[in-house]
Parts: structure tokens; C-alpha cells; sequence
């Protein structure tokens, strides 16, 4: 039995060791950019198999506790920058006035999902400015049709490939459009919220394609820097919320921060996992809400389980530059950024079909 033990404790942690060293190859398979994602998972189960192996006392402690270490030590620096032992990136707001106040609210409703009467209720008592839903078709878009009486401005796109969307607010929104940046039937929605301050803030509303069997990450990559660019264009203040379909610890979201200048209101404040809702052991946060260092953060946080496998994202924020942007800085968009940037643009222009070719542009300093 101890045997066994030992041996099944190896081969875990071998496993662990394996998916947290392959992780770090730049490559756009699916099979590889899955690992960006259970960072967490793999440091509970590499603790655990080598607190075993520790107990049993198995023979060359010190090549796989070295190796163990190390993959945990990789594992712990991804996610130490989203733990309450870092400065905030996203400073806090103590107080707001309405007129520079925003909430929002952005939840993958899940297209399979028919229980609308749930996510009716929920999204009205919340009483968030801005609603952005996800992954909704005509079905969706009717049953949330009663939002348009504390809601009258928005844009729906609803699609039966799991990739509509739909936004509610309750205050004007102009320049809005729908756009696709990387082909395949993922919309964005960008506009610009006209506050009771008189401000206009770019919001923009992504939902890509995530790493999956048969589908690499390369259009979802392309898509989230060419997003980038966008926001750059669009100037300050901007917002970006939605369901990235990727972790705020990969490289590509990383990227996008630079080049989008955002910064990311989960770094010091905590994990926030919106998905999966359904399975407490596999969760990670893919909901996200970015924003240029003009707000501060009055409240952050996940919603409750509402028959979707996602948790809604909150994001409170208040927008006022003269007291927030020199508290805080977006991260620098460094040389290894750009040349970041046209890698992943090049590798879609190579791999995604329908990437439309005059969208690929050079960032900008």
C-alpha cells in the first residue's frame, strides 16, 4: 500500500511539475495555454503531494522536493501579485460624488441557461449604471427585455453561438457600435457613457474565444491586443469589461494591460474567481474589468450563483483624475510588450482565417 502511495504521490507531482514547465512555452496550442489557467489548483496539489512524499519518505527527497519547489515557487509568483501582501493596483475611493460615480455589472448568462426569471431579478435588484450580459441569443435578449424600462440605452447582439451580447444602461450611450477585430462571430461593443459630470469615458465590452480542443488561442490573443490598441486610441478615461476567456496572470492579458495602459483593480485585493460557478475545485478568474488610472475603485466583487457557470463581476468605481492618477500607475508598456504584441498579432495573421489583415497594427508610442 505504501508503495502505491508513493508512487501515485510521484506521478502527480511529476504531472504537476510537467503542466507548470510546458506552460511556459509562448505557443498558441490549446493543449499548452489550458495550463495558464488552474494556477491555484496546481499549488494545492503540489503541496499536497509533496507533503506525502515527505510522510512516506520516499527515496531522492531532494531531487523531487527541488523540482516540487521550483514549480511551486512558479505557481506562488503568478498569483502573489493578486494576494492582500501587494500594494493595490486599482487605488481605492473612499468616497464619490453621484455625478462621477460608476457601477457596473457584467455576467456570462451561459446560452443553455433558461432559468430567466432568475437572472431577471437579479440584475434588477443589483442597480448597477451599466449591465453587460454574455453569451446571450434572441432568447435571452427577450427575456431581459424588461431591463429597458430602468435601461433605455444599449446595444443587443444576440447570436446563437454562444458569443452574443447585450448592454443595458441607464445613462446615454453614444458612439456605440458593434465591431469584430478578429473575425468568427465575436462582436465587441465600444461607446462612450455620458456621465452626469459631464465626462465620457470609452467603454468597451470583449467577449473572445477561449483554448479548447480543435480552436488554439490565436484569435482570442489578436483580439485582446487589438483591443488594446483601441483603448489606447480611444484615450483616457476608458474601461474594458467581459469575459476574457483568459486569466489576469497570462501573458497575452499582461500584454494588453501594457499596451492598453489598464490597470487591473484584482491585483492586491484578490482572486475573485467567476468561473466555474458549478465546481468549487476548478475555478479561475476569467470575468474581468480594466481601467485607465483616471478612477478609483469604491467596490470590487463577484455576485452570487445565479444559474449560470459564471459568477457576475461588480465593479463600482469612481472617475475623478485630479485625485486618482497620481496614486496609481498602468503598467509600463516596455520594449518585450511590443515585440509581445506583433508575436501574437503575426501568429493570427497566420493561423486565424478570417483575421482581416488591414486590422493588424503596430502598437503606438
Amino acid at each position: 500500500m505504501r508503495k502505491w502511495a508513493i508512487r501515485l504521490s510521484l506521478v502527480v507531482l511529476a504531472a504537476m511539475i510537467l503542466a507548470t514547465f510546458v506552460g511556459l512555452v509562448a505557443v498558441d496550442a490549446w493543449w499548452i495555454r489550458v495550463f495558464d489557467f488552474p494556477r491555484l489548483q496546481f499549488v494545492l496539489v503540489i503541496v499536497l503531494a509533496m507533503a506525502l512524499l515527505l510522510v512516506l519518505r520516499t527515496g531522492k527527497p531532494w531531487l523531487w522536493g527541488g523540482l516540487g519547489l521550483l514549480a511551486l515557487g512558479f505557481q506562488l509568483f503568478q498569483l502573489y501579485p493578486y494576494s492582500p501582501l501587494v500594494a493595490k493596483q486599482a487605488v481605492a475611493a473612499a468616497r464619490c460624488s453621484e455625478a462621477n460615480r460608476l457601477a457596473l455589472l457584467s455576467v456570462n448568462v451561459l446560452q443553455s441557461n433558461r432559468d430567466y426569471g432568475r437572472m431577471l431579478g437579479y440584475l434588477k435588484d443589483a442597480d448597477a449604471d451599466i449591465i453587460l450580459a454574455m453569451e446571450t441569443d434572441a432568447e435571452w435578449v427577450e427575456a431581459l427585455s424588461p431591463l429597458e424600462a430602468q435601461y433605455p440605452h444599449g446595444r443587443k447582439i444576440p447570436l446563437s453561438n454562444s458569443y452574443g451580447m447585450a448592454l443595458w444602461s441607464r445613462l446615454p450611450l453614444t458612439e456605440l457600435e458593434d465591431i469584430e477585430l478578429a473575425g468568427d462571430e465575436t462582436p465587441l461593443i465600444r461607446a462612450r457613457v455620458e456621465m452626469p459630470s459631464g465626462q465620457r469615458p470609452a467603454l468597451f465590452a470583449v467577449h473572445p474565444l477561449p483554448p479548447r480542443p480543435g480552436q488554439s488561442s490565436s484569435q482570442r490573443d489578436a483580439e485582446l491586443i487589438l483591443l488594446a490598441d483601441l483603448v489606447r486610441e480611444s484615450g483616457r478615461p476608458t474601461l474594458v469589461i467581459g469575459d476574457f476567456n483568459d486569466v489576469p496572470w497570462s501573458r497575452v492579458v499582461e500584454t494588453f494591460q501594457r499596451v492598453g495602459q489598464l490597470v487591473d483593480p484584482r491585483r492586491g485585493r484578490g482572486f475573485y474567481a467567476s468561473f466555474d460557478a458549478t465546481n468549487p475545485f476548478m475555478r479561475w478568474p476569467l470575468d474581468h474589468v480594466f481601467h485607465t488610472d483616471d478612477f478609483g475603485v469604491l467596490a470590487f466583487e463577484t455576485g452570487p450563483d445565479v444559474g449560470s457557470d459564471h459568477f457576475a463581476l461588480h465593479a463600482t468605481l469612481c472617475l475623478d483624475e485630479a485625485r486618482f492618477e497620481p496614486r496609481q500607475e498602468a503598467p509600463e508598456l516596455t520594449e518585450e510588450a511590443r515585440e509581445n504584441a506583433i508575436e501574437e498579432l503575426e501568429a493570427a495573421s497566420d493561423n486565424v482565417e478570417r483575421m482581416p489583415s488591414e486590422e493588424l497594427r503596430l502598437p503606438e508610442d
